[in-house]
Formats: C-alpha cells, structure tokens, sequence
C-alpha cells in the first residue's frame, strides 16, 4: 500500500480476493480505493522498472502519481523502452545501462509498455491516485486490514480484462465489503503476447 503524509480514519476490514471467469486467483490484479481527502505522494526516490531476461520486472508496477520511476537496462542488449498510453506517452531510444534521469509520471492512470526491438515484452504501470491502493498476490489475495471511511470510488484492474489492458472497472462497496471474491472476466495472454496487441481494443 501507498503511504499518506496525514492519517485517515479507517474501518476495520478482511481479506479480498480475486478471481477469474473459471475461478482461478489472479495475480496482479490492482484495487484502488479512492477518498474524499486529498492524496498526496511522500516519496521521494524514483521507482524501478527492470529490464532483465527481455522482460519487464516487475511486470505490473503501482506507484502514485506525480513519482518518477528509472528505467534501467539489466540486460546484455539494448532496449527501446516506449507507451503511447494516455497517462504518459514517452520514448526511452535504443539504450544499454540506465538513462540519464527518471521520468515523472503525473497523471493517474495505466501505462502499457512495450520495446520497440522485442515486441513480446510488456510492462504496465499503474499510476494510483489513492493511498489505499493495492495488488493481489500470487493466490490472489489482497491483504486488506483497514478500509478508510471516506470512500468515493473503488477501482479494480488487471492486465488481461477483456475490457483492455488500459480501463478499470467500478467496484460497490458492497463489493469491496463481501467475504466473496471479486470476479474478473480476462482474455489470457497468447503464447506471443506483444505489445502492439494490448491496443488492438482500445477506442477512438
């Protein structure tokens, strides 16, 4: 979860979990509780995106908004890291090492990002706009121990929704809530899951 600078009542809460269509844990699944109080990053160092093994480590990254994250070349071979997501359109030209500055990512959002030399590689990152914020881990499962009081809107995204790698979906609190798990409707990735196909779905 996403540290706040001041503190926020919160309510009691339980584990959720999410699943898919078939009943199996997603991992990687994003929840983001927004608040009626205002959110405001606290950290100061750049985040990581890797790139080792011609791919994107980790493969889903949350951070909140206005944070920069470095992009740093682990492997061998050069990358040329690149999104033209709504949230940051940006380009990282064929490169070995790390660039020489982290870029800022100031608005919420999803942000797929692709190579433009191996175009099976695909990263996302997930830039929140709430503290409460939080991702499943490989049973599925999110840990949630507190829920804050002020709650305006729940979100909950994954990487493989058959609505696009790029949307949310609107969760009820009564949703957010229940001791049953969220379900998901997702496409899983085809063998050579490319960048360029994680866009086909998106609408003018």
């Amino acid at each position: 979860m996403i540290s706040l600078s001041v503190s926020t009542p919160v309510l009691h809460a339980q584990p959720l979990s999410i699943i898919d269509q078939h009943g199996n844990p997603l991992a990687n699944a994003v929840i983001e509780i927004q608040t009626k109080q205002a959110f405001r990053s606290i950290n100061d160092t750049p985040y990581i995106m890797d790139q080792v093994n011609k791919t994107f480590v980790p493969v889903v990254l949350i951070i909140p908004k206005h944070s920069s994250i470095e992009f740093p070349n682990s492997d061998n071979i050069r990358h040329h890291v690149y999104s033209f997501s709504n949230a940051k359109p940006f380009e990282l030209r064929l490169y070995s090492g790390k660039p020489e500055a982290p870029l800022e990512f100031n608005n919420e959002g999803i942000v797929i990002l692709g190579c433009n030399i191996h175009d099976s590689m695909v990263g996302y990152i997930y830039v929140a706009n709430s503290s409460y914020t939080f991702q499943s881990n490989s049973q599925g499962v999110i840990e949630l121990d507190t829920l804050p009081k002020d709650i305006t809107a729940v979100f909950v995204w994954h990487p493989h929704l058959n609505q696009g790698s790029h949307r949310r979906l609107e969760l009820s609190l009564s949703q957010l809530r229940s001791d049953q798990p969220v379900k998901l409707n997702i496409t899983p990735p085809a063998p050579r899951n490319t960048f360029e196909a994680k866009f086909k779905r998106i609408s003018p």
